[in-house]
């Protein structure tokens, strides 16, 4: 047994061979880059995106207690939508490199000779009887080192690639002027804090009692719809119907909110 993990822990560590195989298969050849230089240039033309999301659940004031650390629940907070503005973008990554340099040459040096020191000490213990997994330890270790052998002599050759990267930033995170939010046939705006206001949420709470269609969100033309479904429903109306009043719930989850991404022209957020 205690050979046993020996070889394992070995393989883990000197399986230089296999473990260029693997990066060749999985097309993770950059792992063995050596002098990497890259640089980021951003691409024309962005887009932005406003992210709504409409909680199902009462937020409540956190009071810190006398106990450190913990907090009690205090009074409702006021109903907020949360907006979250983002600009997409991309970026060009040049990425420029050696491989198969010295570093790789001097661990491969040093990776065959330590598989190569543990080949045969296991192949020249194995027995048939005793020990008759030293045969493919053994064996496995002279089939890698031989691999990581043939590697020693790959060329050293200079890599250059470009890659197409997407990159997301972060612009607010305060509801902009002009969102607002249709339910049903009623429309009603949406303020910085993400209010709608007392006729919005009397609308929104009759609404969700049985809802049709979907909530829509609409700002500089564009319209996202915030769809709720059964377990939305459900979510809902345990946390704000209670006693007689409570519509029948068939819901088995329990989301905390309903999302939508709402694509809009550019400059629209940054205004």
């Amino acid at each position: 047994m205690k050979a046993s993990i020996v070889a394992l822990a070995t393989l883990a560590a000197t399986g230089c061979g296999t473990s260029w195989l693997v990066s060749q298969a999985a097309g993770q050849q950059r792992g063995w880059d050596e002098q990497v230089s890259e640089a980021r240039v951003p691409r024309g033309g962005y887009t932005e995106r406003l992210v709504l999301s409409l909680p199902l659940a009462i937020a409540y004031e956190e009071i810190p207690t006398a106990t450190a650390g913990t907090t009690t629940r205090g009074a409702a907070r006021p109903f907020a939508i949360a907006c979250d503005g983002y600009q997409d973008g991309h970026d060009l990554l040049s990425h420029s490199a050696f491989r198969y340099g010295s570093r790789w040459k001097k661990g491969t040096a040093i990776s065959f000779l330590i598989e190569g020191a543990f080949a045969a000490l296991f192949l020249a213990t194995a027995d048939p009887v005793k020990h008759p997994g030293y045969y493919v330890g053994g064996g496995f270790l002279a089939l890698d080192d031989a691999v990581a052998l043939g590697t020693f002599f790959i060329p050293r050759k200079e890599i250059y690639a470009e890659d197409d990267v997407a990159v997301s930033t972060h612009l607010r995170d305060d509801c902009p002027d002009g969102l607002a939010l249709a339910i049903g046939a009623d429309v009603f705006p949406i303020d910085a804090a993400g209010r709608i206001g007392e006729l919005g949420e009397a609308a929104l709470a009759q609404w969700m009692e049985a809802p049709t269609g979907a909530l829509r969100a609409t700002l500089a033309g564009q319209v996202g719809d915030l769809v709720v479904g059964v377990d939305e429903q459900c979510a809902w109306l345990r946390e704000h119907a209670a006693g007689p009043t409570r519509p029948a719930c068939l819901g088995t989850s329990r989301p905390l909110a309903v999302t939508a991404s709402l694509p809009v022209p550019a400059g629209t957020l940054t205004r």
